[in-house]
């Protein structure tokens, strides 16, 4: 009886085959040679009557095209673009001139108004806010851990998600309003925001370690807490330190830019400077800038690379 079942359904499932094959949309892409054959009577048979995938590259490449010429079009990019000659010279002019006693803090300028000054306020913003954010990360990493905590990470891991939501420029234009203007606005920004970014990837390393250590603890009859500390820590801690080091990289480029906000550092200066196309005070101000993200990224390149 069973045998009879099985020949039934093989029968069925042939007469289906047979039908997708004599369809009229399966013969016109076999003719074109966008779907390949059943059977071939040789090699170069089989080769002669290969799938032309380079139509469905075609294809794709001329809609990406498409799309994009539709979006340049629809925008009109380049009707507000102007080209001014004369100040690209003032520019360039000002670039290869910077007033280097701004740059040091010398002659009419004091030291707490110079551009290392500023250069060291917007790293002690990255730094610190860094340092908070990662300290604060702990406990939501943890909680968005599927493997820690099981089917309630989902309750961290939503708010995860609407702490990311906020770009930091718009979060520190909030933050300037509640706190007010200062160094203390960009710390309270990169605190907050980098919890999003750091708990994320804090939750990824937990659901990947090694569940053996956990079993052996488990078998001992350790607790929860001794699971995590015994069993846990070990294995995360080099990752979780390789994470904080590539968030503080991105967080030095972003403590540069909310002083544009009002929230410290160096770029309220840059804002203020590039208003009145004052390039020859503008130009120390990035070079600082260009300074300060190699010399982070140099370093915190090699200890990750000690770390891992």
């Amino acid at each position: 009886m069973d045998n009879e079942n099985k020949k039934v359904k093989k029968t069925i499932a042939l007469s289906k085959e047979e039908k997708r094959q004599n369809s009229k949309l399966d013969k016109f892409l076999r003719k074109i040679h966008l779907r390949g054959y059943e059977t071939y009577l040789d090699p170069e048979d089989a080769f002669k009557k290969r799938p032309m995938l380079w139509i469905y590259d075609l294809t794709i490449a001329l809609v990406f095209v498409a799309i994009i010429l539709y979006f340049a079009f629809d925008i009109n990019f380049m009707s507000t673009s102007t080209y001014n000659g004369t100040r690209l010279g003032e520019l360039w002019n000002g670039f290869i001139n910077p007033n280097w006693s701004y740059f040091f803090g010398y002659g009419n300028f004091n030291f707490n108004e110079s551009v290392i000054y500023k250069i060291i306020e917007t790293f002690a913003i990255a730094f610190i806010g860094t340092t908070l954010s990662s300290i604060l990360s702990l406990p939501f990493g943890f909680l968005a851990s599927r493997k820690i905590v099981g089917r309630y990470s989902f309750i961290s891991e939503f708010l995860l998600i609407v702490i990311r939501t906020f770009p930091e420029i718009l979060f520190g234009l909030i933050m300037v309003k509640v706190v007010g203007f200062g160094s203390f606005a960009g710390i309270c920004v990169l605190s907050i925001h980098s919890i999003g970014m750091i708990g994320k990837m804090y939750s990824e390393q937990l659901d990947v370690i090694n569940d053996q250590p956990l079993e052996a603890l488990d078998a001992c009859g350790a607790s929860r807490l001794t699971r995590i500390k015994l069993g846990v820590l070990p294995q995360i801690a080099p990752n979780f330190l390789s994470v904080i080091l590539y968030r503080f990289d991105l967080n030095v480029r972003t403590a540069s830019l909310l002083g544009l906000v009002g929230a410290g550092g160096i770029g309220y200066d840059i804002w203020i400077y590039s208003q009145f196309n004052t390039w020859s005070m503008l130009s120390p101000l990035l070079y600082g800038v260009v300074i300060l993200i190699i010399f982070v990224d140099i370093i915190s390149g090699l200890l990750r690379k000690k770390l891992i």
